[in-house]
C-alpha cells in the first residue's frame, strides 16, 4: 500500500482490484503520463473520503478518474457530487504542486460523451482515444495574467478607469476567497 501526503490530503491506494475494473485498467491509454495510482483513497482531516478509481500525472498535470461500470450506477451520482469531487480534484492537484486537472466519469454502457453538471462523462470504449482536457489548478495567476495581456498591450490599448480597476479586483478578491 502507498501512502502520499501533502497537507491537507493524504492519498492511500487500496491493494485490491475489483473484477469490474479490469476492463477499464486494460482500456487505459497512459502513454502520456509518469505515474499511476488504482483505488486511491484521498483523505482530508474532518472530511469524508474520496475515492478515485484512477489517477494518472506527468510532471504538469493530473487525471482523476472515476469509474462506473454500469448506467445504473451512473445514475446514482447526482451532478452535485460530480460538481464537488471535480472541485477537489482541482484542490489535491494544486496541492501537491500540478499545474493543470482534469476530473472525468467513465461509465460502462453509456452510447455517448455527455456531462453530468460540468463534468465530462465518457463511454468506457472511448478510454483507450480520450484525450484529456485539463484545467488550471491555478484560475486566480490566469486572471492576473489576462489582466496584464489586457491592459499592457501597445495596439489598441484597454482604457483603464477607476470602476473598471476596482471591478477586476473584486472578482480576483472572489476567486481567492473561493478557494478557502
Amino acid at each position: 500500500m502507498i501512502e502520499l501526503r501533502s497537507e491537507p490530503y493524504t492519498l492511500v491506494s487500496r491493494p485490491d482490484i475489483q473484477e469490474t475494473e479490469k476492463r477499464f485498467r486494460a482500456l487505459l491509454h497512459a502513454e502520456w503520463c509518469s505515474g499511476i495510482m488504482f483505488n486511491v483513497l484521498v483523505h482530508r482531516k474532518f472530511a469524508q473520503p474520496i475515492e478515485y478509481d484512477g489517477m494518472l500525472w506527468n510532471h504538469e498535470s493530473m487525471l482523476f478518474i472515476e469509474y462506473k461500470d454500469s448506467v445504473t450506477a451512473y445514475r446514482r451520482m447526482n451532478a452535485k457530487r460530480a460538481q464537488q469531487v471535480d472541485d477537489s480534484s482541482g484542490n489535491i492537484a494544486r496541492r501537491f504542486g500540478f499545474d493543470g486537472y482534469s476530473y472525468i466519469l467513465v461509465v460502462n454502457g453509456i452510447p455517448e460523451e455527455t456531462k453530468k453538471g460540468d463534468v465530462v462523462v465518457i463511454p468506457l470504449e472511448r478510454l483507450p482515444d480520450y484525450k484529456p482536457n485539463f484545467q488550471s489548478t491555478r484560475p486566480e495567476l490566469d486572471y492576473v495574467h489576462k489582466l496584464i495581456a489586457q491592459y499592457g498591450r501597445e495596439e489598441n490599448p484597454a482604457d483603464v478607469t477607476r470602476d473598471k480597476a476596482v471591478h477586476e479586483l473584486s472578482v480576483l478578491r472572489d476567486m481567492i476567497e473561493q478557494r478557502k
